[in-house]
């Protein structure tokens, strides 16, 4: 199965694109809230860095704010001075006079079109003369009305809320506009319908019904410049906002009955002069706040947006179906070639993130500057699921190729060097023309092993001897070691060659292995007791620290990643030494000096192996430090002292009395009081330095 994905892997990465891009195309998809919610989250980061405009100097917005009803900061005798005022004391709604008022008060100052945002829809005693002063200004004012939602046994249709009869005076017609704010499926309002009908709204617009019902904005547009800027047609248009709540903003509609504000605020109605005046509901009570791209906003404040971006003829356009069909398959196309064409697995992310990026910055230009709204959901759905699922899914078929090839590499060469040919293929490459590296190697022999070939079965043989390597090799690998090679029955391991923990830590795991290789054997001899075709073993182990040639060497036919020198000669020589100190480890003092803080070391003594100009220091490992010294060991290391030091009576005593605490024979110990008898009768020959000298290397 994996063999197959890997061949088809990008056929299936190809296939799985295209699923999605028909996916993407879907009604089902396009009409999911969350799919809705990320469209409009795009389209509102757009609209936040696009940045504010200045606000329409034409419109003028006059607020109903708090202070309208609670009059705060006006005096007693400022609210009993004009009639209005006192009107506006009254509890809520208020005298429909009041509006008549305002609506003389603002003409008197010179408004062009007065709007209220406002559904007059109840009858009052008060409507005659607010009738009067619409028909009067019937060409400079607007007045609103609105859909509601009612709910019956069909379930929820539309219903026009019109103003009340009784304001409408013939010839009036022309003053009543919609107020409506549509908000997409998220409840964010983004886009304005400047014509419209009852039938269009209650979804009956595919038998043909006439647009019959303007917008207020429209409305208020024509009225201001003589022309229908507004574009035909009931679709919808993106506001194209100058920005967030309080761009514009309100003067208290209290002020104006207020001689002395009159003249000082409003400049005795200057600054409505020639002017769109918007006169609306600003204060908490009224809860008519619209959720926009930019944050809660009072209805008043967009009605004035949506006006400026009118008379200013901006607004934002969207991208034909064609348009969008075309950028999300070029988008596809560029999550495909990523996923397909770059081979650097830790570049694909980036170069996908980047084009993510890149689009989101186009998209931006053609919003800021161009005033179109390109589609991102989809696009970058078609971008980023196909792309990442690519990265994911080549992602796995390496992991498991990897594992694939390390199970094999295993087969042939030691755990550490699969891992770096697969994982650091930098440092392999490297290796292969050769480094210096400071490692420690460890050498294991089996003693006798030649005449064992010759008395035993063949195949019981290799049999004991797949046992023994399971065992001695489990410790290698537990220790982080490297399997250099088998040498026959011998065993080459070496720690740091591909990489690295330390030169102490390095040290102390080849120690440490040489110990539990010690205990695996004997219980590897307890099990074999008591089987007849097997056989007891003793092995040798040498372990050594020093610089060392890592590289690949061999024939082009057979490569061999390995290391050698003098230090590695030296771990061999350790190992082949054991047989003649009667020991089964021999440390070198390189390593030691790395481990004395984790061992307990008996100095064997110095070595003079053949071809080489210095003495090497020799030691046993005897525990780690989680056992005590013996008590002997001192008295032995004082006898070596004395030894060297040519006092050699006094060593072999303190040699004789090492040897009668350990309880029974001691090679080491009866070598040096041999060697002492010998030296004390035979004398001591030129240069002599107290070390052992090897024929053999």
């Amino acid at each position: 199965m994996a063999k197959f994905l890997s061949q088809n892997s990008k056929w299936i990465i190809v296939i799985f694109g295209l699923l999605i891009f028909g996916l993407s195309e879907t009604s089902w998809l396009k009409t999911l809230p969350l799919w809705q919610r990320m469209e409009g989250i795009s389209i509102d980061f757009r609209y936040a860095y696009c940045g504010g405009e200045s606000p329409d100097p034409d419109i003028q917005l006059v607020g109903l704010t708090s202070s309208s009803f609670q009059m705060d900061e006006l005096s007693t005798n400022e609210i009993n001075a004009s009639p209005t005022l006192q009107l506006m004391q009254q509890p809520w709604p208020w005298d429909r006079r009041i509006y008549a008022a305002i609506l003389d008060k603002l003409m008197s100052g010179g408004a062009k079109v007065v709007v209220f945002d406002f559904v007059f829809a109840s009858q009052t005693d008060s409507d005659d003369e607010f009738a009067q002063a619409l028909q009067k200004y019937k060409d400079h004012v607007v007045i609103g009305e609105m859909f509601a939602d009612e709910e019956g046994a069909a379930g929820s249709t539309k219903k026009l809320t019109a103003p009340n009869p009784d304001l409408l005076l013939p010839g009036t017609d022309s003053v009543v506009g919609l107020v409506n704010m549509w908000t997409d499926s998220d409840g964010v309002v983004r886009r304005v319908k400047y014509l419209t009908s009852i039938e269009h709204e209650s979804g009956l617009d595919r038998f043909g019904f006439p647009e019959d019902l303007t917008h207020i904005s429209a409305m208020t547009v024509k009225k201001f410049t003589g022309q229908d800027l507004a574009p035909a047609g009931d679709a919808f248009h993106f506001i194209d906002f100058q920005g967030a709540a309080g761009t514009y903003r309100p003067l208290p509609v209290e002020q104006m009955f207020v001689d002395e504000l009159w003249h000082a605020n409003f400049k005795d109605g200057l600054i409505f002069s020639n002017k769109i005046v918007l006169v609306g509901p600003m204060a908490e009570i009224f809860h008519d706040n619209h959720e926009t791209p930019f944050g809660d906003m009072p209805g008043p404040e967009l009605q004035a947006q949506i006006i400026a971006a009118l008379l200013h003829h901006s607004w934002l356009a969207e991208t034909n179906p064609l348009a969008d069909f075309v950028i999300t398959l070029l988008l596809l196309w560029a999550g495909l070639e990523i996923c397909l064409r770059i081979k650097s697995a830790a570049l694909k992310p980036v170069l996908l993130a980047t084009t993510v990026f890149i689009f989101f910055v186009i998209c931006q230009v053609a919003f800021t500057y161009y005033k179109t709204v390109l589609p991102m959901a989809q696009p970058l759905f078609c971008l980023i699921v196909p792309g990442a699922f690519g990265i994911m899914f080549q992602f796995v078929l390496e992991q498991i190729e990897r594992v694939r090839t390390r199970g094999v590499l295993e087969r042939y060469v030691s755990k550490n060097v699969a891992k770096t040919i697969l994982e650091d293929q930098r440092s392999f490459l490297e290796s292969l023309s050769g480094r210096k590296k400071s490692v420690t190697v460890l050498f294991s022999d089996i003693r006798g092993f030649t005449s064992m070939t010759e008395n035993s079965d063949a195949a019981k043989l290799v049999a004991q001897l797949n046992e023994y390597f399971l065992e001695m090799v489990g410790v290698v690998l537990k220790e982080n070691g490297t399997l250099q090679k088998f040498i026959g029955d011998a065993i080459m391991s070496a720690w740091g060659d591909t990489h690295s923990e330390g030169l102490a830590e390095d040290a102390r795991r080849a120690v440490s292995t040489a110990l539990q290789m010690r205990a695996a054997l004997v219980r590897l001899n307890e099990h074999w007791a008591t089987q007849p075709d097997r056989v007891k073993l003793k092995i040798g182990i040498g372990v050594n620290h020093g610089d060392i040639i890592v590289g690949n060497i061999g024939h082009p036919q057979r490569m061999e990643f390995t290391v050698l020198g003098d230090g590695v000669n030296l771990a061999a020589r350790l190992e082949s030494a054991t047989k003649q100190f009667h020991t089964d480890v021999l440390i070198g003092e390189e390593t030691e000096k790395l481990t004395r803080e984790f061992f307990v070391y008996r100095k064997v003594g110095a070595i003079a192996f053949k071809g080489k100009t210095k003495p090497v220091e020799t030691f046993v490992v005897l525990s780690d430090h989680s056992q005590p010294a013996p008590a002997w060991l001192e008295k032995y290391h004082e006898g070596i002292l004395l030894y060297r030091d040519r006092k050699f009576d006094l060593a072999m005593a303190g040699f004789r009395e090492a040897q009668r605490e350990i309880g029974g024979e001691d090679f080491l110990c009866e070598m040096y009081i041999e060697r002492c008898e010998d030296l004390l009768h035979g004398g001591l020959e030129p240069g002599w330095d107290g070390a052992f000298t090897l024929s053999e290397k």
